[in-house]
């Protein structure tokens, strides 16, 4: 098994290495698209695995659609009701129209987000949207819900509607 393979292995069970470089990270969520069927995914797993480092796998693959590629495969299901949910991003990503996935029912944890560690490069925004059913991917697991207290639901951005600007923050100093 090549590091490639085995790195993609450590992924469907839920492991994440910080050590690994950041040029490895998107050859092997290609490697996992184009070898789904020979992987199994710990849906648990990767979902903890993503609820804690998905900021830093969502850069460090550096492109969205083989992300939301391997997301819809490897997180559990949901099949809750539609919900009106709230994104502390990134002025500049918004801008470049590139919404991120993890999205809450609480208003003041995405706010914190916007003006906080989302704001550190351009300045924050504050966003709200409707989330159907088919737009969000997986519930809040325990994780989010009773250690990090942010109630987060991973969704497709594409599927998103009616995004709106709430309120701008000023870069974060």
């Amino acid at each position: 098994m090549n590091d490639i393979e085995k790195l993609a292995v450590d992924f469907c069970n839920g492991k994440y290495d910080y050590n690994v470089k950041d040029e490895l990270w998107p050859v092997i969520f290609e490697y996992l698209s184009d070898n789904t069927q020979n992987f199994d995914f710990d849906k648990c797993k990767i979902h903890t695995l993503w609820t804690v480092n998905g900021g830093h796998l969502r850069r460090k693959v550096s492109n969205d659609k083989l992300l939301l590629s391997i997301l819809l495969k490897s997180l559990p299901d949901y099949s809750g009701k539609a919900l009106i949910l709230y994104r502390g991003e990134c002025q500049f990503l918004y801008n470049e129209n590139k919404i991120g996935f993890c999205w809450t029912p609480d208003i003041e944890v995405a706010k914190n987000f916007a003006k906080g560690l989302n704001a550190i490069e351009s300045g924050g925004v504050l966003l709200k949207a409707y989330a159907s059913t088919d737009a969000i991917m997986s519930a809040p697991n325990d994780h989010s819900i009773n250690q990090m207290e942010e109630f987060e639901y991973t969704c497709n951005p594409e599927l998103l509607e009616n995004i709106e600007v709430i309120e701008y923050y000023k870069k974060f100093t």
